[in-house]
């Protein structure tokens, strides 16, 4: 019997969904005279040169298909997702008023305890362990600065270094200051492997060391950090053998700044991108396959899941969802004062395009929980059982957090490499007061995604201020009637990393700290003037920021020397129902355009002037000039100039002065658009525009064709050739078929 390796059993009977399980495919079992003596040899050895000449056909090479034990094996796939350099433990407040209660959480130190205990828990029940990280492994603040000054090691890097990590998968924060960063920070991890299938760093030199040849990386005796679409990774306790594969949000340069990496430009192609390399281990004999992914939402996974056939697990990340196990407690898999998705467990199963069940996992960041999925593969590689009592995230409590549910001690190596040096940094930053402030400043992520908010009112009047002091020294002109200025800040681009209220710890009147700044506005934007905008132009960019209200968006804006109202029940493009100037002129009245309206002067960052989030209505615009401060230092020098954020200050109070307004109509039930990655990211302090592509060719050379042209003209060229064999070899004197 005749044998090739890879092909997909049916899925379906009579239009019944079955588990189903990939096998072998038989193409045929041949006996008689026929194919006795050298005719059977024949067909032998063309069947051999056959599959000798397939990788020409289009098959990518790899790692030496060696098969593995084929036992069936229980699989401890431990992850985490979307760490964001937030190294140190947080305190969750939570309780009534009068009985507010606070706990410590996280921290990397005690999340490095959790992932320990967990490994060796399951090494001790025989389990094979892979640990994944589901992108985003740094992100621009405090923290990450006190890690970038001169002299300093990458605080991040050696945190993950520690920890025994299988794979990263890119996420989008890796390029929030540029390639560059995330280069350094590569190289700083060591021999390590960082996966992702639609990404392509062709166009940036100083990977080219970095980037695996044919993109397979084998994940036994690295030697050097390396870049690859998909890993195979051998466990050696077990035998067991397993495919990992990674993929990034095709929304990269829409929301960070990715420069020359290209990304597949949506969910489809990205599909087609990481099929590719599910044939590839298939065609390997690799069928235990994992994919793990930085799509921005689980919902974005569950997309993209539907188009792929092959894969048995899903990790997602970059959405943040806490997803729990309904059949074991709360106290064990939820930390106190959080509460997890309603409507999703872990894990969350998914049908493919074959009706098969992939089981999709994440979980909150922060190095606050670490995912834990067991699952049993049968001898054929497929998933058996989800093993339910293992299942389930791992809350992460320092020993010291008031809390003995599962608290941890510390790693003592990590509090002193990274902790204890980070810490002091901080102190430095935090005794540095910049102003005071008589009412709590809000910035949380739901308003400044959403609403208008005084924290967000005081960044894009700093913005304006700016201007106003060096926007004559660099050649743009004065404000003035014919030449209205006015400020734009997207609602991604003021962060929570220090929490979501100035001062830090929620009491008023209060001091704001260099730090806080730092917290607030880490990714170092520059100021940009646009000079000459049309009304047009305005209201186009107005109608993208209410795009997808209600839903927090990171491209929301904020404005400073105008206001806008919207009324988001009505038609995309009909929202913005009126824009009016500080003077009281109106540009935009009751949906339209103001024929007279003057062209404008538009402050804003870098991010945004370049086209971030998807404002190329403004990227378009010539003559953009950058001002020699960035985003923070426009803020510290404003709150230097005042001082102090009064009370009786109505441009600051507790919701700001009315700059955003939107008007009573209810919401049409499709007026929100969803199915986006919304996370916005900045662009370098470097330039105004950066060099990043809005829409990116897939990454690599395509083998997705190429390889579905193999998977149909391999078997049919063998069956031909079978049947050739067996021509030359049939009793000539007679008429019918040889017998056997």
């Amino acid at each position: 019997m005749i044998e090739l390796m890879g092909s997909q059993a049916g899925r379906t009977t009579g239009g019944q969904v079955l588990r189903g399980s990939r096998t072998t495919g038989h193409l045929a079992t041949l006996s008689g005279p026929a194919l006795r003596g050298s005719k059977y040899l024949l067909a032998g050895f063309l069947l051999a040169a056959l599959w000798l000449v397939a990788p020409s056909a289009g098959v990518p090479a790899g790692p030496t298909a060696t098969a593995d034990t084929g036992a069936e094996v229980t699989l401890t796939l431990l992850h985490n997702n979307d760490g964001e350099s937030a190294l140190l433990e947080q305190m969750n407040v939570f309780g009534p008023e009068g009985e507010r209660e606070s706990v410590a959480v996280g921290s990397i130190a005690a999340y490095k305890a959790v992932v320990d205990r967990e490994t060796a828990l399951a090494r001790s029940a025989g389990n094979a362990v892979i640990n994944v990280y589901a992108g985003d492994a740094y992100l621009a603040g405090a923290n990450l600065l006190c890690g970038r000054r001169e002299g300093n090691p990458l605080f991040d890097a050696i945190a993950q270094q520690a920890i025994d990590y299988d794979a990263h998968v890119i996420g989008n924060h890796e390029f929030d200051s540029g390639p560059d960063l995330f280069e350094r920070f590569v190289r700083a991890l060591g021999p390590h492997p960082f996966l992702s299938a639609n990404l392509d760093f062709a166009a940036e030199p100083g990977f080219g060391d970095l980037i695996d040849d044919d993109g397979l990386i084998s994940g036994a005796d690295l030697e050097a950090p390396v870049i690859g679409r998909s890993m195979v990774v051998d466990d050696q306790p077990t035998g067991a053998r397993f495919g990992l594969i990674g993929a990034t949000t095709p929304s990269l340069p829409q929301v960070s700044v990715p420069r020359g990496v290209a990304v597949t430009p949506d969910l489809a192609s990205t599909a087609g991108a990481v099929q590719a390399e599910i044939d590839r281990f298939l065609g390997l004999g690799v069928t235990k396959i994992i994919f793990v992914s930085h799509l921005q939402s689980i919902a974005n996974d569950v997309e993209l899941v539907g188009q792929l056939r092959g894969v048995d697990v899903a990790v997602a990340g970059g959405g943040g969802e806490l997803l729990t196990n309904p059949e074991v407690a709360d106290s064990l898999q939820v930390l106190p004062g959080e509460s997890a998705e309603a409507d999703a467990t872990y894990p969350f199963e998914v049908l493919d395009a074959d009706g098969r069940t992939v089981y999709v996992v994440t979980t909150t960041g922060n190095y606050r929980y670490l995912g834990r999925l067991d699952v049993e593969f049968d001898a054929a590689g497929e998933v058996s059982r989800v093993v339910g009592e293992e299942s389930y995230p791992r809350p992460v409590r320092p020993a010291d957090s008031g809390s003995d549910d599962g608290a941890v001690a510390k790693d003592v190596g990590l509090v002193a490499a990274v902790e204890l040096p980070l810490r002091d940094c901080l102190s430095e930053l935090a005794a540095v007061k910049v102003a005071s402030t008589e009412v709590l400043l809000e910035h949380s992520r739901e308003a400044v995604r959403s609403r208008e908010t005084n924290t967000a009112n005081l960044v894009v009047d700093a913005f304006v201020d700016s201007f106003e002091r060096h926007g004559a020294a660099n050649g743009v002109p004065d404000s003035a009637w014919s030449n209205p200025v006015i400020g734009l800040q997207n609602g991604g681009g003021i962060r929570q990393t220090g929490g979501e209220f100035l001062p830090v710890d929620g009491s008023v009147p209060g001091p704001i700290y260099l730090v806080g700044l730092l917290d607030l506005l880490p990714f170092g934007n520059s100021i940009v003037v646009i000079p000459d905008v049309s009304a047009a132009s305005l209201k186009d960019a107005f109608e993208l920021s209410v795009s997808r209200y209600p839903e927090p968006n990171g491209g929301f804006l904020h404005v400073a020397g105008i206001s806008v109202t919207y009324d988001p029940g009505r038609e995309p493009g009909s929202r913005v129902r009126s824009l009016t100037l500080a003077n009281g002129d109106a540009i935009v009245n009751a949906g339209a355009v103001i024929a007279e309206a003057p062209r404008l002067t538009v402050v804003t960052n870098s991010f945004v002037a370049g086209g971030g989030n998807g404002y190329e209505m403004l990227a378009g615009y010539p003559g953009q000039v950058q001002l020699p401060v960035s985003d923070f230092e426009a803020l510290l020098g404003y709150l230097e100039h005042l001082g102090n954020v009064s009370a009786r200050d109505a441009r600051y109070a507790a919701s700001g002065d009315g700059r955003i307004r939107f008007a009573e109509t209810p919401l049409a039930p499709a007026a929100v658009e969803s199915g986006q990655a919304q996370e916005p990211t900045p662009a370098p302090s470097s330039a105004v525009k950066s060099d990043r592509q809005d829409s990116a060719p897939s990454p690599g050379p395509s083998n997705g064709a190429q390889i579905a042209l193999a998977v149909v003209i391999v078997p049919l060229l063998a069956v031909f050739l079978i049947a050739a064999a067996w021509w030359i070899g049939r009793p000539r004197e007679r008429p019918s078929r040889g017998r056997g």
